[in-house]
C-alpha cells in the first residue's frame, strides 16, 4: 500500500486524513497504515484510545507500542485530554463504537495527521450498542449510515470488505493570514495563530467598561475560543495588576476550562511578572495571583454564590438556562464561552437565549471562524460534521397540522427528511451529543411522530411490560436505562407493580425555533396521548431537566410530576423531573399515589435534598399533586403569625408558626395564590434560603422576598381563618 503522496499532500496543505479499517486482521491493518505514515513523520505524536478494561485491550495496545510511543487514553476519561493535539489518533473500535468519542478524539489530530479507527465489525458487540439492546433487539441504522458517509466523502482510506482510497488535495484548503491589526500586546498577538484569537483579546476591554455586561465567545470547536479567552485574561491581569480583583472561573467540569487556564499562565509569562500558581494533587491549576489579581477555578454550584468581580463560564451552554439566569442576577460581569456546531451541543438554545437577555444587559459577543489545529476545508471535519449532523438547520414550512408516524428506517434512508427531523431536535435542546443519532437510529421499541412537514418531532420510547427477573433486577439496583422511567420508580419509590404497566415515554419533543409558542408542541402532545389511548397503554410519560419554562409546558398539557431526583445530574445541568398522565385506571391512581408521596418529600426535605432547585419549579410541582388533608394550627400559632403581620414580631420569632401554616396550604392546594408570592415563601420557610439567596433565586431584591412572602401568609391566614383579631391564648 503506497500511502506516502497522500500523506505528504496533507502536511502540505495542513489537514488530516481518516482511515477507517474493519474486518477479523484490522489491528495488522492498522499498524500496517501508521508505519506509513510514520515514514513521512518519523517524529509523529500519537494517541491511542481505547477501554483498559476489557479483556484483550491492553494486548491489542502493545502492537502498537512495538511500533512507536503512544499515548494511551482511556475512553472514559478523554475529557481530560480536550485541547492536546497529537499527529495521530487511533481509536480502538472492536471494544466500543461511540459516536462521542469518535467526534470528540477525532478532534484532537492536528493538521497533517491522520485519525485511524480499527475494528472487527461495527455492528455486533459494542458497548455502547450493548447500552441500546433490549430483548437482544437493536438496529444498524446508524452504522450503515456511517460507512455511506464515510464512502462519499473525501480525505479517506477505506479498507474492509475492499480497499478504497479517496485522496484530498492541498489546493482545496486555506491557512489563516494574520494582518497585525490589533490594538494588543505584540508578543500576544504572536501567540495567536488567528486574528480571530486577537479580536477576543482586543474586543475583551468590553468587560472592563461600567453597568452590567456580559461578555460571549462562540465557535465552532477547534477554534481555539477559550485560548483566546485565555490570553485576553493574562492581558486583563497585567493591566490591572495593583488593583484587587478576584475572578472565578467556572465549567461543567475542570477539563471544559483546562486550555483557558493554561493558555492564561502562557500569556502571563510573557510578561515577565511573579506568577504564583497553585496546582492540584493531579497537575490542575487551581488558582492564579500576579499582584493583586488573582483567578480560581470552581464548581458551578459553588461559584455562582462565589464573591467576585468577573465570573468566567466555560462551555456555558451545558450549564443549562436557570443557572445562568442565577449566575447573571448575582454577577455584575460576565463572560460566556461556548461550542457551536459541537459534540456538546448546538449551540441554538442558548444563543437564543443570550440574544434575548433583559435590554439593561450590554451584551457583546464574538464569533471566531477559523480553525486552528488544522487548515480551514479540512475533510474530516467536513466528514465528522457529515456523520454526525453537527450542523443540521432545519426549513421552515407552514403547518398542516397533520400527523405521520415515521418508522426509523424510514427517517434513516431519507437525507434531507433525516437532516429535518434531527436538525428540528437538536435546535430545541441545549444538550445534544452525536450519541443521540445513534440512538435515533439503533435503538429499537421507539416510535417517531411529526406534525407535517416536519415542522414539530416527538420521539418516543416504549417501556414497561416487565417481567419479574427484570423488576427484580432493576429494584435491587441493577440498571435498565431502557426502561428508564419505571427503572426510577421501582428502584427510588420501590413500587414493583409499576413496571407490569405499558407506557410511553417522550424522550424528545421539538418544534421548529421559529415556530416556537404557537401551540404545536401542544398539538402534537395531545394527537400522541389519543394514539396512546388506541394501544391500551397505562401511562405517557417524559423525564426532563427541572427548568420552569419546560416543566409550565407540561403541566399545562395535563402531565403530573411523580419524581424528582435527589441529586442534580452533573451532565445535565439540573435535576431530573418525570412527569405521568394515567391512560388506564391503572396508570392514573399509580400517577396519584406517586404524586402525593412527592409532594411528602418536597415539604419535607427542601431544607436539604432540593435546597438548589428553584423555588418556582418545587410550588409549581406543589400545586399539581393531590390535594391531601392536613389539619388545622395551634391558636399559639395563629397569634404569632398576626403578630408578625402586624410588625410585631420578626420572621425568625414566628417562622415555625409559618411553616405550619404554609405546610397545611401546600398540602391542601385549596386556593390560587400567585406563584412569585408563594416561591418567596417556600424559598424561604422550606429551602432555608437567606432572604439575599431567595431574591438571586427569583430575580428580586431581598426586601421585595419578604413583603411577598407577607402578602402570601397574609392571603393564605384570611382564607382559612377570614380574621385578623388577636386570638387569646388560655
Amino acid at each position: 500500500m503506497k500511502l506516502d503522496n497522500l500523506f505528504l499532500d496533507a502536511k502540505k496543505g495542513y489537514y488530516r486524513n481518516l482511515a477507517f479499517i474493519q474486518g477479523d486482521d484490522s489491528v495488522s491493518k492498522a499498524i500496517v497504515i501508521l508505519k506509513e505514515y510514520l515514514k513521512i513523520n518519523p517524529r509523529a505524536t500519537i494517541a491511542y484510545a481505547f477501554h483498559p478494561w476489557i479483556e484483550g485491550s491492553k494486548e491489542k495496545l502493545k502492537k502498537f507500542m512495538n511500533v512507536a510511543n503512544v499515548n494511551d487514553i482511556d475512553y472514559s476519561s478523554s475529557e481530560k485530554y480536550l485541547g492536546s493535539t497529537f499527529d495521530v489518533v487511533i481509536l480502538d473500535c472492536i471494544d466500543d463504537f461511540r459516536p462521542n468519542y469518535i467526534a470528540r478524539l477525532s478532534d484532537m489530530a492536528r493538521g497533517g495527521g491522520l485519525v485511524l479507527l480499527y475494528s472487527d465489525n461495527i455492528f455486533k458487540n459494542k458497548l455502547y450498542k450493548s447500552s441500546l439492546t433490549r430483548h437482544n433487539i437493536v438496529k444498524d441504522l446508524f452504522e450503515k449510515r456511517f460507512l455511506q458517509k464515510l464512502l462519499q466523502n473525501r480525505g479517506i482510506i477505506y479498507l474492509g470488505d475492499k480497499e478504497i482510497i479517496r485522496p484530498y488535495s492541498s489546493s482545496e484548503t486555506s491557512l489563516p493570514k494574520k494582518k497585525g491589526i490589533f490594538k494588543i500586546p505584540k508578543r500576544l498577538y504572536d501567540l495567536c495563530v488567528t486574528d480571530d484569537q486577537a479580536k477576543v483579546i482586543e474586543e475583551f476591554n468590553f468587560i472592563e467598561e461600567e453597568g452590567k455586561r456580559v461578555f460571549t465567545v462562540i465557535a465552532p470547536r477547534g477554534r481555539g475560543k477559550s485560548v483566546a479567552v485565555g490570553f485576553a485574561l493574562s492581558n486583563f491581569m497585567i493591566k490591572n495588576i495593583e488593583n484587587t480583583i478576584n475572578i472565578i472561573v467556572t465549567s461543567p467540569s475542570y477539563y471544559s476550562a483546562k486550555e483557558l487556564l493554561e493558555a492564561l499562565v502562557r500569556g502571563l509569562k510573557l510578561f515577565k511578572v511573579d506568577i504564583k500558581v497553585l496546582r492540584s494533587k493531579e497537575g490542575k491549576i487551581m488558582s492564579i495571583r500576579v499582584g493583586n489579581v488573582r483567578i480560581r477555578w470552581t464548581a458551578p454550584e459553588i461559584a455562582k454564590d462565589e464573591d467576585g468581580d468577573i465570573i468566567i463560564i466555560d462551555e456555558a451552554a451545558s450549564l443549562g438556562i436557570e443557572n445562568l439566569d442565577y449566575i447573571l442576577r448575582r454577577w455584575e460581569k460576565v463572560v460566556m464561552i461556548t461550542t457551536v456546531h459541537g459534540y456538546e451541543g448546538s449551540g441554538k438554545a442558548f444563543l437564543k437565549y443570550i440574544n434575548n437577555l433583559e435590554k439593561n444587559v450590554k451584551l457583546q459577543m464574538v464569533k471566531l471562524d477559523y480553525p486552528i489545529r488544522y487548515a480551514r476545508g479540512d475533510p474530516v471535519e467536513k466528514l465528522i460534521y457529515d456523520i454526525m449532523l453537527l450542523d443540521v438547520e432545519p426549513e421552515v414550512a407552514e403547518s398542516t397540522n397533520n400527523l405521520t408516524e415515521i418508522s426509523q428506517e424510514t427517517l434513516f434512508s431519507d437525507e434531507q427528511l433525516l437532516r429535518q427531523i434531527y436538525g428540528i431536535l437538536v435546535s430545541a435542546h441545549y444538550r445534544n451529543s452525536p450519541d443521540d443519532l445513534m440512538l435515533l437510529g439503533d435503538m429499537a421499541f421507539q416510535k417517531i411522530f411529526t406534525i407535517d412537514p416536519g415542522i414539530a418531532v416527538a420521539q418516543i420510547v416504549e417501556e414497561g411490560g416487565l417481567n419479574d427477573s427484570e423488576i427484580e433486577s432493576m429494584l435491587y439496583a441493577e440498571g435498565n436505562e431502557g426502561n428508564l422511567i419505571p427503572h426510577r420508580i421501582i428502584k427510588y419509590q420501590r413500587l414493583k407493580n409499576f413496571g407490569e404497566l405499558r407506557g410511553w415515554r417522550i424522550m424528545r419533543i421539538a418544534v421548529i425555533p421559529s415556530l416556537q409558542d404557537k401551540g404545536l408542541g401542544s398539538l402534537l402532545l395531545n394527537k400522541v396521548t389519543e394514539i396512546a389511548l388506541n394501544y391500551s397503554l397505562d401511562w405517557v410519560g417524559s423525564s426532563f431537566v427541572s427548568e420552569l419554562k419546560v416543566l409550565n409546558f407540561w403541566l399545562r398539557n395535563g402531565f403530573t410530576p411523580v419524581y424528582l431526583a435527589s441529586r442534580k445530574n452533573e451532565g445535565l445541568g439540573g435535576y431530573s423531573i418525570i412527569v405521568l398522565k394515567g391512560m388506564s385506571e391503572k396508570g392514573k391512581s399509580i400517577t396519584s399515589f406517586l404524586s402525593a408521596n412527592l409532594k411528602d418529600k418536597i415539604l419535607r426535605t427542601s431544607h436539604q435534598v432540593y435546597f438548589n432547585v428553584s423555588p418556582l419549579v418545587l410550588v409549581k410541582i406543589l400545586r399539581s399533586t393531590p390535594s391531601i388533608e392536613y389539619g388545622n394550627i395551634s391558636d399559639l400559632y395563629k397569634a404569632k403569625i398576626i403578630s408578625y403581620l402586624n410588625g410585631i414580631l420578626p420572621y425568625n420569632s414566628v417562622s415555625e408558626a409559618i411553616h405550619a401554616l404554609a405546610t397545611k396550604y401546600f398540602f391542601e392546594n385549596k386556593f390560587d395564590i400567585d406563584d412569585v408570592l408563594l416561591a418567596s415563601l417556600f424559598a424561604r420557610t422550606f429551602q432555608g434560603k437567606s432572604w439575599y439567596h431567595a431574591g438571586l433565586s427569583l430575580g428580586l431584591k431581598p426586601r421585595q422576598v419578604e413583603e411577598n412572602m407577607k402578602s402570601a401568609i397574609s392571603q393564605i391566614f384570611s382564607k382559612y381563618y377570614n380574621s385578623f383579631e388577636d386570638f387569646a391564648i388560655f
